[in-house]
């Protein structure tokens, strides 16, 4: 089996674990309603299943950008989940009040192009009227920091990988744009080509799966710890030892490569 086949292999048994999470977790009715952890954990699972399933069909199709780029979501997931792990209803509320911002921020926003038009709309002063109240109730509300919420579930190093998909695939970045410039020849002599399909690098597919399995795997843990533990299906310790497994084998791939 080549090092992507095991890589794929491995992603969909951790798919597997997630959706059985999912299926076997029990939410009871409590005062806190939606907002309950547990429900927002498995939330963050299921949109993480959803993005993971989507981006490994991207890479079927050899849209390996486009797949980076829904696994930089996954991140964004995994900081979530691990936060509300470590600090519970203090994350809800976080998210909670980021929606308050976002949404005040975009009432302005469209308050700034009302005011542009030759004719009022209808809906302006409901609209100013919302702006005003929110501005009352979330004056100096802070939005949701991912670096923060990373530090908060003590997955500070899952930031960096996050950092590479934005600049690589996620951005309209110069590193993200020259994916599309191959050159040809060296120094002044040198042309260049354009191309509609990005180049990938050696070891991009593979590296995107193993993206793909460490971010889904945190994310199952997380969830598992917010329901309160099921023992359905593989265990995640057994896929654990099996990524570390894989892992340890591609860097030793690479750093034979380089030699």
């Amino acid at each position: 089996m080549s090092s992507t086949e095991a890589w794929r292999a491995l992603a969909e048994r951790i798919i597997v674990k997630g959706k059985l999470i999912f299926d076997t977790s029990s939410v009871f009715e409590s005062d806190k309603g939606t907002k309950d952890p547990k429900v927002f954990a498995l939330a963050i699972l299921a949109r993480t299943i959803g993005n993971v399933e989507s981006a490994l069909i991207l890479l079927d199709s050899e849209r390996l950008v486009e797949a980076r780029t829904l696994v930089r979501c996954c991140y964004e997931n995994f900081f979530c989940s691990a936060a509300l792990v470590k600090t519970g209803d203090e994350f809800i509320k976080a998210m909670e009040l980021d929606d308050a911002v976002s949404r005040k921020r975009h009432a302005k926003g469209l308050l700034a192009w009302v005011d542009k038009q030759d004719q009022k709309p209808g809906f302006a002063e409901k609209l100013e009227k919302f702006a005003e109240d929110m501005d009352k109730k979330h004056p100096k509300t802070p939005a949701l920091n991912h670096k923060k919420n990373a530090g908060d579930g003590t997955i500070k190093d899952a930031y960096i990988f996050y950092q590479v998909l934005s600049n690589d695939s996620a951005h309209p970045s110069a590193r993200s744009f020259s994916r599309y410039i191959t050159w040809d020849g060296d120094g002044d002599d040198a042309q260049f080509t354009l191309s509609a399909f990005p180049t990938v690098e050696p070891g991009e597919v593979v590296e995107t799966l193993e993206f793909i399995c460490s971010v889904l795997l945190g994310v199952c843990v997380a969830a598992n710890e917010a329901v309160g533990g099921t023992e359905t299906g593989e265990r995640l310790w057994t896929l654990g030892d099996d990524y570390r497994a894989l892992s340890n084998a591609s860097k030793a791939a690479r750093d034979q490569v380089k030699e």
